[in-house]
């Protein structure tokens, strides 16, 4: 009963967001349709040389330059577009992995995208967006969230590793060139793939601890039993070896922990690896002034730094996860406490780090409006293209369309809140998808005539 509770709130929670999300187009759209009206005027109007130089109102979006205080990415062209993509591209590789059957799960390629793009911080919020919400929803069970929410470790680890590897001048470089060696690729596959692998085992093995779970292959019966029979006998030296040095209860311990992660390293190579790759191929084929801005750092070569407020919004985003682990039944004591209270040292080292050692505020700010400039400047002509324009007014009607058929569900259905719920997942993930691409599609155009 708690448990299908908690879900109907979340989905009054996400009815609510879909209208917020369809108010706010809409006012995106009255705003724009003022500028275009004030444009028209000033046209019209007698001719002003000393404000030739001054950037008019229309040229930058309105919640594109004036995000909020002390963000040092922009809400509508960067941050909605990547973390939008982040949560999809996660989705997708989910449904794709478990309707297939695949040994890949393929859970974390946005997570893998974001990290790239915006950052350690931004990914970890997408990974545990991805897991602990969308994850959450997807699951049928009774008891899903003292499931799934025990996983975001790793995903938050991924992200953090992925994120932190991808700030490095070598990732830079690497991305930068056109023409690439095997070395290079091979580089890159070995340190954000299978190293990336080897550091996420390691709360997987954890997590397995606290879940009484054991890595398992999905493979041929007699194969299964012969490497079974084999693990069995590499955990008996391994306890042996340490009940030697460290004793009985921590010898049968560590074995096990050390039998696993080996284990779950050989399962998460090849599934972290294709998720990295698939990242950056999106990455480069997709969006190519994200890549120019946010990795190359722009004309000025300078990527933009992460602000202080992030590692908060994380820990916000990690306080339910977090309240869920620490009063549940099979967790709760002195024995997995430490393990959900860990992601807490992260996000206070993190938050002091950018607090005493972060880039001002004002600088922030400067490099965001340059950048600003640089995507309108960009972007603008391409969206005065017929085509585009048709597209984004299509996608306009169709949102307030279905904000008043959502009006309208409560009248019709007894079920309000689930299938209105549904309703808005159909409505704006296919919706969503249409905008990432037409988005990709005006990145290339612009780039390409730049070139």
């Amino acid at each position: 009963m708690a448990e299908d509770f908690g879900k109907e709130l979340m989905m009054l929670g996400g009815t609510i967001a879909g209208f917020i999300a369809t108010l706010l187009t809409v006012l995106e759209k009255l705003l724009d349709f003022q500028h275009r009206i004030r444009a028209r005027h000033e046209d019209k109007g007698p001719a002003r040389p000393e404000r030739a130089s001054a950037p008019t109102a229309s040229t930058i979006d309105f919640f594109s330059s004036k995000p909020l205080r002390g963000s040092s990415y922009l809400l509508l062209y960067e941050t909605g577009v990547i973390v939008a993509a982040g949560v999809l591209l996660n989705y997708v590789g989910l449904t794709l992995s478990r309707h297939m059957e695949s040994i890949l799960f393929l859970d974390m390629t946005g997570t893998a995208l974001v990290a790239f793009l915006l950052g350690p911080w931004w990914g970890a919020m997408v990974a545990l967006l991805s897991n602990s919400v969308v994850n959450w929803l997807l699951y049928p069970e009774v008891g899903a969230d003292v499931v799934i929410f025990p996983w975001s470790l790793v995903n938050m680890t991924g992200a953090l590793f992925w994120g932190v590897l991808a700030r490095q001048p070598g990732f830079q470089k690497y991305v930068r060139t056109s023409k690439s060696s095997v070395l290079a690729h091979t580089w890159f596959l070995l340190s954000f793939g299978v190293v990336g692998a080897v550091v996420m085992s390691i709360p997987g093995t954890l997590v397995q601890a606290a879940l009484n779970e054991r890595t398992t292959f999905a493979l041929n019966p007699d194969v299964a039993e012969s490497l079974s029979a084999r693990v069995t006998q590499w955990e008996t030296t391994v306890r042996v070896s340490l009940e030697s040095i460290l004793g009985v209860q921590w010898g049968e311990s560590l074995s096990w922990a050390v039998v696993n992660w080996f284990q779950n390293c050989v399962r998460y190579i090849p599934d972290k690896t294709m998720s990295a790759a698939i990242a950056l191929v999106v990455l480069k084929y997709g969006y190519p002034l994200f890549e120019q801005e946010l990795i190359h750092g722009g004309p000025e070569g300078e990527r933009p730094s992460d602000e202080r407020m992030l590692p908060l919004v994380l820990g916000l985003l990690y306080a339910p996860s977090y309240a869920t682990l620490i009063s549940s039944d099979g967790y709760a004591g002195m024995v997995y406490w430490p393990l959900w209270s860990l992601p807490w040292v992260f996000i206070v080292i993190g938050y002091l780090t950018l607090r005493y050692w972060g880039q001002p505020e004002d600088a922030m700010q400067e490099a965001r409006h340059q950048r600003a400039e640089r995507y309108a400047r960009a972007l603008k002509p391409i969206g005065k293209e017929p085509s585009y324009e048709f597209c984004r007014r299509l996608t306009f009607v169709t949102l307030v369309a279905s904000l008043i058929f959502a009006l309208c569900l409560p009248i019709l259905l007894m079920d309000f809140y689930r299938v209105t719920f549904k309703f808005f997942c159909v409505v704006y993930g296919f919706l969503l998808v249409v905008h990432l691409i037409r988005v990709a599609i005006a990145q290339n155009i612009s780039v390409a005539r730049a070139e």
